[in-house]
């Protein structure tokens, strides 16, 4: 199977011209909407709950501290802006895989917790960063954590591999494995 991101320079899909009726049957058509809205939906959300965090609307709701304060806002910034990475991503991946012909409905779990797996890992990126593991400037601007959220969920997938990498020079390599009959062996 040939990639759906290869050639993403191609207007026209491997369709031929004024070829635009669409393949899919109108149950598929309609699972599609159904993820476009829910894209759109945390999309707009994103960039609504980035500017209720430098607005501190949040203080209306509970009651912090100065210091928590800002340390709420830190987080929020980093796990909203990863949300809003694993969006795009999303948004991106779901048009190019609808125009090649490549969605399907097993994919559609991956497509709805991708953003919410983004929202985690920028979270952690930022807990790292906050923690030394991952080096940064003495300080760090709220654009800054918003950037680095943004790209952490946008790219989780590759935020994951470096997790796993700082985790073994934490934890080291587990001395025991499983082989392919589930048991352990060493």
């Amino acid at each position: 199977m040939p990639d759906p991101n290869a050639s993403t320079g191609d207007p026209t899909d491997g369709k031929d011209q004024y070829q635009w009726q669409s393949p899919y049957s109108e149950q598929a058509k309609e699972k599609i909407r159904g993820e476009s809205l829910y894209l759109i939906f945390l999309f707009f959300s994103s960039f609504f709950l980035i500017f209720a965090t430098w607005r501190n609307y949040a203080s209306f709701f509970i009651s912090l501290t100065p210091t928590e304060v800002l340390a709420f806002q830190k987080y929020a910034y980093y796990s909203i802006a990863g949300m809003l990475g694993g969006v795009v991503f999303g948004i991106k991946y779901l048009y190019r895989v609808v125009a090649r012909g490549y969605w399907h409905e097993d994919r559609r779990l991956w497509r709805f917790l991708s953003p919410l797996n983004a929202m985690a890992i920028a979270f952690m990126i930022g807990t790292m960063i906050d923690a030394s593991l991952i080096s940064k400037p003495e300080t760090i601007s709220a654009a800054a954590m918003v950037s680095v959220g943004f790209l952490s969920g946008y790219f989780a997938d590759e935020a994951i591999g470096k997790m796993y990498e700082i985790a073994v020079v934490i934890f080291g390599r587990s001395t025991t494995t499983k082989g392919g009959d589930g048991k352990e062996t060493k």
